[in-house]
């Protein structure tokens, strides 16, 4: 299992509590980013052709899609199709035992997703998208997690992942303070920025 790491950020704190952890030992702390990778499966076409990047319509930043929706998005110096098919709420005694006491009053949410291979680039090996929460009142979750736990789990694009029409299926791990209310799930990479594309249920 790769590292995984959380962040706690507590309101009215001046700094950042830090946990990280592999498998079930603790390492020490260091500043996380979000990574995610996935499990595959490819259904490629021998005659697609690789199409220009710039020639694959984007979707627009700042777009509001239902869980179940497709966005295509700017990706691995090319495009991607993204699809988020659940946002639910994960295994909390699971990632109790692998975070530790840090874990405790946390509600852990896997974000499950496909991506789908849309330009006919060789994208092999590329790291999956990173999505997070989106929350109902429009805030910061208050947590950084990285890494995997249970079923959600992510190994990136399979070495086959070099046709349009390929996919493959992701999940990536966030978190929340407990009772906190979640809206659905957002990608805010690269020009969505400032204006993320959001899924709600």
């Amino acid at each position: 299992m790769k590292k995984t790491r959380l962040i706690v950020l507590p309101i009215l704190a001046s700094a950042a509590l830090a946990l990280s952890a592999c498998g079930g030992g603790e390492e020490p702390s260091s500043p996380a980013t979000t990574t995610a990778a996935s499990s595959s499966s490819a259904a490629p076409s021998s005659s697609a052709q690789a199409a220009p990047a710039g020639a694959v319509e984007k979707t627009a930043p700042g777009t509001k899609l239902k869980v179940g929706d497709r966005a295509v998005i700017s990706w691995d110096k090319g495009a991607a199709a993204v699809t988020v098919t659940a946002v639910e709420a994960g295994d909390k005694a699971a990632m109790e035992q692998q975070y530790g006491d840090r874990a405790k009053g946390l509600t852990p949410y896997y974000i499950r997703y496909t991506v789908e291979n849309v330009d006919g680039a060789d994208h092999a090996f590329a790291s999956s998208p990173n999505f997070g929460l989106a929350m109902a009142d429009g805030g910061p979750t208050g947590v950084v997690i990285t890494g995997e736990l249970g079923s959600c789990t992510d190994d990136g694009a399979p070495k086959d992942f070099t046709t349009a029409g390929a996919k493959y299926e992701a999940c990536d791990l966030s978190a929340t303070q407990d009772g906190a209310q979640i809206a659905g799930a957002e990608f805010d990479d690269d020009e969505y920025s400032d204006a993320p594309l959001v899924w709600t249920k």
